[in-house]
């Protein structure tokens, strides 16, 4: 049986990680801290930024949901079970990827 309580502790953490870094993305995309320059070309640089931005706020809000999940699984007693397979996802895996929800075989 697996000992769930070392990840559930490293995903509260990663979950708050990921959570300032979505704070930080949403502030710097709202420009609440440095708002629009008035100057054309200082605006269209920063606005050249923006796209990247919003991808990683995606990916940032991506990867919350799947701590979530984790979470939830560890809470369920499914933490560590292959969505695809059913089959125990590795140890290595789970360590180097906590919310995995995939067995390296399912991920590939």
């Amino acid at each position: 049986m697996l000992d769930t309580a070392p990840y559930k502790t490293k995903l509260q953490i990663l979950r708050q990680e990921y959570a300032d870094r979505l704070l930080a993305l949403k502030k710097d995309l709202s420009h609440k801290d440095n708002p629009v320059e008035k100057d054309f070309e200082e605006q269209a640089a920063q606005m050249e930024n923006e796209p990247v931005l919003e991808a990683l706020e995606d990916e940032t809000r991506d990867i919350l949901q799947q701590i979530d999940t984790a979470l939830r699984c560890i809470e369920d007693g499914s933490y560590g079970i292959c969505i695809e397979c059913n089959q125990p996802i590795s140890k290595a895996r789970l360590d180097a990827l906590p919310y995995a929800c995939l067995c390296i075989k399912c991920a590939a």
